[in-house]
């Protein structure tokens, strides 16, 4: 099988200390919410061990661009020997929270999906728990929502859950991206 070219939308930098993170903490079953293209599902897996359980939750945007690379990385992925699954649809429905509940629990998740506070708010009560380590991307984003756009309100969920756990910050874009982490046990 030819090797797909993963686009990534995270710093390079904030996902190798994210990735770096997993490793030591010895994760081995990892879900994603929100993987648009697959660029950080397919390096996150990949520097897990073989056979590691991997979930992609994802709606796929516009006509379906982003779908057919996420399809062709956990492909790849199972080839590879992960136990991959992909799960198309909204993160916040019932019925695709019960089939990734099904496939848990998870060592780590990281959720990328929506970025619009109630969003994120969903996401983190539906898959949170099912994770002893969760992550969420542009914890640091302070741009304005361009015209057309959804805002980035991750920060003001990050802000309040952080308090409460135990946890890291990946930062290196001064305005925006970022990478924060929380232990819930």
């Amino acid at each position: 099988m030819e090797e797909v070219m993963t686009k990534l939308l995270q710093d390079e930098t904030e996902l190798a200390d994210f990735i770096e993170l997993l490793v030591r903490e010895n994760v081995q079953s990892f879900l994603e919410v929100g993987s648009k293209f697959g660029g950080s599902l397919d390096r996150i897996a990949r520097a897990l061990p073989r056979g590691s359980s991997i979930v992609s939750v994802d709606l796929p945007w516009g006509r379906g661009e982003t779908e057919q690379p996420l399809r062709q990385i956990v492909q790849g992925l199972s080839s590879a020997g992960y136990d991959t699954h992909l799960i198309l649809g909204d993160s916040t429905s019932a019925k695709v929270v019960d089939i990734v509940r099904n496939l848990g629990p998870f060592d780590a998740c990281f959720i990328d999906a929506n970025h619009t506070e109630p969003y994120v708010r969903k996401d983190w009560a539906n898959y949170g728990n099912m994770c002893r380590i969760v992550a969420f991307h542009d914890i640091n984003w302070k741009e304005r929502a361009q015209p057309g756009k959804l805002p980035i309100e991750v920060p003001c969920v990050w802000g309040e859950l952080k308090l409460l756990h135990k946890h890291a910050e990946f930062i290196n874009c001064p305005r925006d991206n970022g990478i924060g982490v929380l232990w819930r046990s």
